[in-house]
């Protein structure tokens, strides 16, 4: 009896053992899909998580590119404006000083014709003012005026370059044609065409 107590426990402990080593192999293969898996999860939001950096630092790289050139651009702008800026205040210098000029008479002339015929008065009035011009260098546009206008001549410059100012009688029609208003009017398409001169654009 005691020999098959022994069989008995000795199959009892041979079928643990076969269920035991059973257990730890599922066990180990469970463990090693599970790390597997594990594995493949921690890559994959790995590369992820990579290819989102990547993005953004080329998102950033772009955004600093694109401020610099910003920058660049602002400041070449800003350098064209000063030398257009420049090239107009010469002019405006050279105009200013017209009154020394052979074409003087030619000028005073026809910006009086101009302010004369935009204001449509039989009787208008007309201020001349420029700079450095006595009243005897503007006889020659005394004699051009229609009858029945009112001459007057400033002792100073029109609008700070010199020019001419005409109106009806009562003032209700007025017609700016001193250099500044004429400048100021061409102001875009001066701008445009100084620009293009200059930089070819």
């Amino acid at each position: 009896m005691s020999e098959s107590l022994d069989k008995l426990q000795n199959r009892i402990l041979s079928d643990a053992k076969l269920k035991a080593d059973a257990i730890v192999r599922d066990g180990e293969s469970n463990a090693d899909r599970v790390l597997s898996e594990a594995r493949q999860k921690v890559q994959k939001e790995a590369d992820e998580i990579t290819a989102k950096a990547k993005l953004e630092a080329e998102a950033i790289r772009r955004s600093i590119l694109s401020s610099k050139v910003r920058a660049n651009r602002l400041k070449i702008l800003d350098e064209k404006n000063r030398i257009v800026q420049e090239v107009v205040r010469a002019v405006e210098n050279r105009l200013a000083g017209i009154a020394g000029s052979s074409r003087f008479d030619e000028a005073a002339q026809r910006f009086v014709a101009e302010a004369v015929k935009a204001v449509g008065s039989d009787q208008p009035v007309i201020r001349l003012g420029f700079r450095d011009a006595a009243k005897k260098d503007l006889d020659s546009v005394s004699k051009m005026v229609p009858k029945g206008a009112k001459l007057v001549f400033e002792q100073d410059p029109i609008d700070g370059l010199g020019g001419v100012v005409a109106s009806d009688p009562e003032g209700r029609v007025i017609f700016n044609n001193s250099f500044r208003s004429r400048l100021e009017r061409l102001d875009s398409r001066l701008l445009t065409l100084i620009s293009a001169t200059i930089f070819g654009e």
